[in-house]
């Protein structure tokens, strides 16, 4: 007792003597103690502030995570001005690299988060891996093949040529955003569990793109060694038509429709708008790209090409066009 009461104003005093070297007013004035609840809270802002990460919760998590509609936008309208420069490369390097900057962007804002689900982050990532894998095989086709297999042939044309590209442009990018800023938010805001249905899906998903790269591939492998005019029926195609074409269409229903469809929970009022924008842009991709016009336009240029022989006959016989509408082969 009598050494507590010596250290204790040895203390007192030393700590007034640096109080007045540092400034601060002695006595020291009366702090209250602080509620247990606002510690609490200063402890879990203090924690997060140095993790350097969001704390969020539920959908609120997901929504303060996306990038803005100005982002999404920009990331499909700008690689689709491509476009100006040739005509094709609206529908081709443009559509790549639209799917792959609208996934780098949301994949990046999930860095900021700790709670992204696994699902979310893998959904970006297949955007990421379509537009990557979509630009490389299309810049080593032109590279390295001859035109009559890549057909992008350069034309030229006035600045007021160019300008009337613009309604196409416009419309490609309307359904890339479609397509990109559709699924991505209705996914974010729902904030889906990875389940093994969820990544099923994706699962499948994953397996129609890479499908649709090997078809990719094959053929143009395919005629760079026989011929432009040679009908490829071996590899993926002995039993799809149009393996690339199909492929697409499985990938994009998966993560356009089926994954968004699946993760609807109680937020429905604020999802409900981008899961129709995402429909929008799967119905306008599967239905009026690959299916109205892609397959279709194949199916009547290689009956026309091929039609009669033995090879192509037994062919059709054989293989799956993929979904196509009734009687567009004939």
């Amino acid at each position: 007792m009598p050494i507590m009461m010596i250290l204790v104003p040895a203390k007192v005093d030393a700590f007034a003597v640096h109080g007045q070297t540092q400034g601060v007013p002695y006595p020291p004035k009366h702090v209250p103690a602080p509620d247990a609840g606002q510690a609490m809270k200063k402890g879990a802002s203090l924690s997060g502030a140095f993790n350097g990460r969001k704390h969020v919760s539920g959908t609120a998590l997901s929504a303060a995570a996306l990038p803005a509609i100005g982002q999404f936008a920009a990331a499909s309208f700008l690689p689709t001005c491509l476009g100006l420069w040739r005509t094709g490369y609206a529908v081709s390097y443009g559509y790549g690299a639209s799917m792959l900057l609208s996934g780098l962007l949301q994949l990046l804002a999930f860095r900021g988060t700790i709670q992204a689900s696994l699902s979310l982050q893998l959904h970006s990532a297949l955007y990421i891996f379509y537009g990557v894998r979509l630009c490389l095989f299309l810049l080593h086709r032109e590279i390295r093949f001859p035109v009559e297999i890549h057909q992008m042939t350069r034309r030229d044309a006035s600045l007021s040529e160019r300008l009337k590209r613009l309604p196409v442009i416009i419309g490609c990018s309307v359904l890339y955003f479609c397509m990109a800023a559709g699924p991505m938010r209705s996914l974010a805001l729902a904030d889906p569990k990875s389940n093994i249905l969820t990544l099923g899906t994706l699962s499948v998903g994953f397996a129609g793109f890479l499908l649709a790269a090997v078809g990719d591939w094959y053929k143009a492998k395919t005629k760079a060694r026989d011929g432009p005019q040679k009908l490829v029926t071996t590899g993926p195609f002995r039993y799809f038509r149009h393996p690339n074409y199909t492929g697409e269409m499985i990938g994009w229903t998966c993560l356009c429709v089926l994954l968004p469809m699946m993760s609807i929970g109680g937020n429905i009022r604020r999802v409900i708008p981008w899961l129709a924008a995402s429909v929008v842009g799967w119905a306008g991709m599967v239905f009026a790209v690959l299916i109205g016009e892609a397959t279709v336009g194949l199916e009547k240029k290689q009956k026309e090409k091929y039609g009669g022989t033995p090879e192509y006959e037994e062919w059709i016989k054989s293989s799956w066009s993929g979904p196509m509408f009734s009687g567009s082969n004939k």
